[in-house]
């Protein structure tokens, strides 16, 4: 039996669900940890690549999608609305911090 492309769609994206529900912490952590270096060794060719896709793909996305997609962020930041509170918190501290030890670096 052929499935067709919104049936293909629709189990791909339940079986991500399921992986990702079913991932332990540590492989959640190295799965970051991986990401972070990714982005940090890219070339500045690979950003600039990474750049335009992106570009042509949010151009060519109809109002539906990009109503879809506002939607769903506005779901996530009210689900994770605290979460998202801390890390700013914990970001902007970092910040002072850090400016306040050049700071006395320079002096």
């Amino acid at each position: 039996m052929k499935l067709s492309p919104e049936e293909r769609i629709e189990r791909n994206r339940e079986h991500q669900e399921l992986y990702r529900q079913n991932r332990t912490e540590e492989q959640k952590k190295k799965s970051k940890e991986y990401q972070k270096i990714y982005r940090q060794n890219r070339t500045e060719e690979q950003k600039k690549k990474l750049k335009e896709y992106q570009k042509i793909y949010s151009q060519n996305r109809t109002e539906e999608q990009k109503k879809e997609s506002k939607e769903y962020q506005r779901q996530y930041y009210l689900k994770n609305i605290d979460d998202i509170k801390k890390r700013k918190k914990e970001r902007s501290r970092e910040y002072f911090l850090k400016n306040k030890i050049q700071k006395v670096m320079n002096e």
